[in-house]
């Protein structure tokens, strides 16, 4: 009876190493196999609250997505640049005379993906006329746009280069409104929380 056992218990003994063996090769395989994050379409929903955060205040602003559209571009220098056009009003403030505070923000698509426009922050501008600037070809042009919040529709981007300060002027057309901003100088933080520096 004894010898018998001892056959018996042989085999347990032989599949323990196999066992962890096959956790390891399970291990190594469920690391092999992760994929990167896929890039994300964009950056903010229609309903997200987007934070913007001005030189010297204490905390970021908070304003809601007043217009959302997918942009599709043919620069004047003949590239086809995707992104998306977000008009923001402040929840926490209003300008002066008691008209909505609001800013354009365009961010690429897919988000961060090189070679697109680059994010930028604009502000209403105080002087309306591009008079005596050259355009910047990479970013301006013709564009149709897919709404997100209203309606499908078209327009045109003219932004130029400043002389007296390193920022940029731009001409928004879009569905028969003409807009003129000037650029902020933005980084995106943690959370995508928008910096303004000046």
């Amino acid at each position: 009876m004894s010898a018998a056992k001892a056959r018996k218990a042989k085999p347990k003994t032989k599949a323990k190493p196999a066992k962890a063996k096959s956790a390891k090769a399970k291990s190594a395989k469920a690391k092999t196999s992760k994929k990167p994050d896929a890039a994300r379409p964009f950056r903010f929903t229609a309903a997200q609250t987007v934070q913007i955060r001005f030189a010297g205040a204490k905390k970021p602003e908070a304003f809601r997505v007043d217009d959302m559209v997918e942009a599709t571009m043919v620069t004047l220098d003949g590239e086809t640049k995707l992104y998306f056009q977000y008009r923001l009003i402040s929840n926490d403030k209003r300008n002066q005379d008691g008209s909505d505070r609001c800013f354009w923000f365009l961010d690429p698509k897919p988000v961060g993906v090189a070679g697109a426009m680059a994010p930028s922050l604009w502000q209403p501008a105080s002087e309306q006329t591009l008079h005596g600037y050259d355009a910047v070809g990479a970013y301006s042009g013709n564009f149709s746009t897919k709404s997100v919040t209203s309606y499908d529709g078209s327009g045109s981007l003219h932004v130029v280069k400043l002389n007296d300060k390193p920022r940029y002027r731009m001409r928004l057309d879009l569905n028969g409104q003409r807009e003129f901003c000037e650029s902020l100088p933005v980084t995106i933080g943690k959370g995508d929380v928008l910096s303004v520096s000046g």
